[in-house]
C-alpha cells in the first residue's frame, strides 16, 4: 500500500469515527426530543396542577373547619346566656330584688337564702361559671355564689350596664384578665325587670375562658400536625389556649399577621401569609360580630403541600433514568447502525470522485443491504415508539381524569359527613328540649276539658311537636350509616306484613288493594326491617296520592337483571300523579310536596335501595297516577 493509499484509508478511518460519534449524538438528541422532554413536561405540568388542587382542597377545608368551630362556638355560649336570661325571669329571684328596690330587704332572710341557693344550681351545671351575683343599680350585691370575688367583677359588671340600657335581651361583656389569674373571663349579663318594666337589677354571671372556649379551640381534628385554630379580640390579644406559646408569652402581647389584620377588619375569607409563630401557614378567619371576635384556623404550607415533594423526586428520578436509558441505547444502537453508514458514505464519496459505477444495492444481502432493512426497522420502530407514546400520554391524561374525579368525589364525601355530623347533632340536641315540651303538654292536656278552646290550642301544638320530632327522627335516620343486616327474605310476606300495619289508613280512606303476586317468587337476600320500611314509605305515599274509595295495585314477578336472576315490585296509585319537574327532584333530600312532609322519605328509600344494589324507578303522569318498581338483584333459588 503506497503512502497515498494509506494516508487515503488514514482519513478515511478517522472519518468513520467521527461520523459515528455524530451518529451516536444525533440518535440520542432524537430520544431526548421524543421521550425525556415530553415526559419532563408532563411532570412539570403535574406539579403545578397538583400544588393548585392541593391548595384549593386546602382552603375549602380550612374555611369549613373555621365555619364549625364558629358555631359550635355560638351554640356554647348561646345556651349560657340562655341561662342568664331565665334566671332573670324567675319570680323568687325577681321578688327578692323588688324587695331592695322598695327598701324592704330586712323583712325576712328566706327569699335571700332561696336566691343564693338557685345561683348555686345554675352554677354547678357547667364548671365554666367562675362567679354568678345579682347586682343592684346602686352597686350593691344583695347574692353571689363567691362573696369573696365580688369587688373586682362587680366593677367590670357597672361597665356592662351602658349595654343593658339598649338591650331588654341578655348580653355578653369584653374578655379581661381576672387579677393574678391565668386565662381569660367574660361576663354575661340580663335585667331583671318588674311587672311594668321597671329595671330592679341585673342578673350577671362571670365565665372563666380557658373552662369553655380552649376545649372547642383545641380540638385537632382535621388539623393535622401543624394546624390550630385560635380566637383574637380587638386588641389584637390571643384569647384562647395557643399550640405553640405559653400563656406567659401571650397574655400581654399583641400580634400583628395578615390573618389577624384581616379578621379584625371584620372580613371573613382565606390566604397564604405568615402566621404569628413566624411560619408560612394557611388559614381561614372569620369575624363573629356578636362577641367582637375573630376566629382564625391555619394548618402550615409545608404539611399541606408535603405530597407535592413526592411528585417532583419521581418526576426528577423518571426524567434522569430515562436519560440514562437513551445514552445506553444511542451507544449500541449506534455501533449497530454506523458501520453499513459509512460504507454508504464510502461508496458515496467514491461516486463523488468520480467512480459513476459504484450502487447502492438495497435488494442484496451485503451491509448496504442490510442498511436499508435497518433503515426500515427503524422507521418501523420509530412509528411504534410514537403510537406507544401517545397511548401513554393517553394514559396518563385518563389516570389524570381519575385523579380529579376521585379528589371532586373526596371533597363531596367529606362535605356530606360534615353535614350530615351536623345534622345529626342538631337532631340529637333538638329532641331533648321536644321531649320536655311534648311531656309538660300532655301534663297540660289531662288538665283540660276537651269542649274548651284551649284544648283546640293544646292538640294543635301536640301535633306540632309530634310533626318535628318525625322530622329529627328522620334527619337522624338520613344522616346515619346503613347498618344492613342480609338474610333470606320473602317480598310477598312483607308486603302483606306492611298491607296489615296500614290497614287503619286504607280503611280510613276507603282505599282497595288489588294484589297480583306470585305465590312462588324466589326469596331475595336483603335486610327484613330496612325493606319493610321501603315498602311502607312507598304504599303510605301510594295512599296519600289516592282519592277517598280509589284504588292501588300491587303486582310482584321474576325479572333478569345484569347481576343475574331479580324480584321486582310494582306499586300503582291512580291519584294525582308528579308533574315532570319535580320528577326529577323526589329523591332529593328535603325535597316535597306535602305540607307536613320532611322531603326525607324518598331520599331514605334510595339510599336503603343503592345499599341492596338494587334499582327504584318512578314512572308518573299528572293527573293519571304513579307507578314505583322496587327491583332486588341477586336472588337465590327458594331452597
Amino acid at each position: 500500500m503506497g503512502r497515498g493509499a494509506q494516508a487515503t484509508w488514514g482519513r478515511g478511518k478517522a472519518s468513520m469515527l467521527q461520523l459515528r460519534k455524530r451518529i451516536s449524538h444525533r440518535f440520542f438528541l432524537a430520544i431526548m426530543l421524543i421521550v425525556v422532554i415530553p415526559i419532563a413536561i408532563l411532570s412539570y405540568e403535574s406539579t403545578i396542577l397538583t400544588r393548585r388542587t392541593l391548595t384549593t382542597f386546602a382552603f375549602q377545608h380550612m374555611a369549613a373547619l373555621a365555619e364549625s368551630r364558629a358555631n359550635h362556638l355560638d351554640s356554647w355560649l348561646e345556651e349560657r346566656l340562655d341561662d342568664v336570661g331565665v334566671l332573670s325571669r324567675l319570680p323568687a329571684i325577681r321578688e327578692v330584688c323588688l324587695r331592695f328596690h322598695e327598701g324592704r330587704e330586712g323583712v325576712s332572710d328566706s327569699p335571700s337564702v332561696l336566691m343564693r341557693d338557685t345561683l348555686n344550681i345554675i352554677e354547678e351545671r357547667s364548671p365554666s361559671y367562675e362567679n354568678l351575683y345579682i347586682l343592684l343599680p346602686d352597686g350593691r350585691v344583695p347574692a353571689s355564689t363567691h362573696p369573696d370575688r365580688a369587688d373586682e367583677e362587680v366593677f367590670r359588671g357597672m361597665e356592662m350596664l351602658r349595654r343593658l340600657h339598649g338591650s331588654r335581651e341578655p348580653v355578653i361583656g369584653p374578655v379581661y384578665q381576672h387579677g393574678d389569674a391565668r386565662g381569660w373571663h367574660v361576663q354575661l349579663a340580663a335585667r331583671i325587670e318588674g311587672v311594668e318594666g321597671e329595671v330592679l337589677a341585673f342578673i350577671v354571671a362571670v365565665l372563666d375562658l380557658s373552662k369553655t372556649i380552649d376545649p372547642i379551640m383545641v380540638e385537632r381534628i382535621g388539623l393535622g400536625e401543624t394546624g390550630e385554630t385560635y380566637l383574637v379580640n380587638r386588641d389584637r390579644r390571643i384569647i384562647s389556649e395557643s399550640r405553640y406559646l405559653e400563656w406567659e408569652e401571650i397574655f400581654d402581647r399583641r400580634f400583628d399577621t395578615y390573618g389577624i389584620r384581616a379578621v379584625l377588619e371584620e372580613r371573613n375569607g382565606t390566604a397564604i401569609y405568615e402566621s404569628y409563630t413566624g411560619r408560612e401557614v394557611l388559614g381561614s378567619h372569620a369575624w363573629l360580630p356578636r362577641y367582637e371576635w375573630g376566629l382564625l384556623a391555619e394548618m402550615e404550607t409545608d404539611e399541606i403541600l408535603w405530597p407535592l415533594k413526592w411528585i417532583k423526586i419521581i418526576g426528577i428520578l423518571t426524567t434522569l433514568m430515562v436519560s440514562l436509558i437513551c445514552l445506553f441505547m444511542a451507544y449500541v444502537v449506534s455501533r449497530r447502525v454506523s458501520m453499513p453508514i459509512v460504507q454508504v458514505a464510502d461508496a458515496a464519496e467514491r461516486m463523488a470522485h468520480g467512480d459513476l459505477a459504484q450502487r447502492i444495492p438495497f435488494s442484496s444481502q451485503d451491509e448496504v443491504g442490510r442498511l436499508a432493512r435497518s433503515f426500515n426497522a427503524m422507521a418501523q420502530q420509530l412509528s411504534q415508539s410514537v403510537a406507544s407514546l401517545r397511548q401513554k400520554e393517553e394514559s396518563l391524561q385518563k389516570a389524570y381524569n381519575d385523579l380529579i374525579a376521585a379528589q371532586e368525589q373526596l371533597l363531596r364525601s367529606e362535605r356530606m359527613a360534615a353535614i350530615g355530623e351536623l345534622v345529626a347533632s342538631v337532631a340529637h340536641e333538638m329532641r331533648g328540649p321536644l321531649s320536655s315540651i311534648r311531656l309538660n303538654l300532655q301534663i297540660i292536656g289531662r288538665s283540660l276539658s276537651r269542649e274548651t278552646v284551649l284544648h283546640e290550642h293544646f292538640e294543635i301544638a301536640f301535633d306540632q311537636v309530634q310533626q318535628m320530632e318525625r322530622m329529627f327522627s328522620d334527619l337522624l335516620n338520613y344522616s346515619k350509616p346503613l347498618e344492613i343486616q342480609r338474610k333470606d327474605i320473602r317480598v310477598e310476606d312483607l308486603m302483606e306484613r306492611c298491607l296489615q300495619e296500614l290497614e287503619g289508613e286504607l280503611r280510613a280512606r276507603s282505599i282497595s288493594v288489588e294484589r297480583t303476586i306470585p305465590p312462588d317468587l324466589p326469596p331475595v337476600i336483603a335486610d327484613p326491617h330496612k325493606i319493610e320500611q321501603v315498602l311502607v314509605n312507598v304504599l303510605k305515599n301510594a295512599i296519600e296520592a289516592s282519592l277517598p274509595g280509589g284504588r292501588i295495585e300491587v303486582s310482584g314477578a321474576v325479572e333478569e337483571t345484569g347481576s343475574g336472576t331479580g324480584v321486582s315490585l310494582l306499586v300503582t296509585d291512580h291519584g294525582a300523579g308528579i308533574s315532570r319537574r319535580n320528577l326529577k327532584l323526589i329523591f332529593q333530600p328535603f325535597f316535597t310536596t306535602k305540607k307536613k312532609g320532611t322531603g326525607l322519605g324518598l331520599a331514605i328509600v334510595k339510599k336503603i335501595m343503592d345499599a341492596h344494589r338494587g334499582v327504584i324507578l318512578i314512572e308518573s303522569e299528572e293527573g293519571r297516577g304513579t307507578s314505583v318498581r322496587l327491583t332486588f338483584p341477586g336472588v337465590r333459588g327458594a331452597e
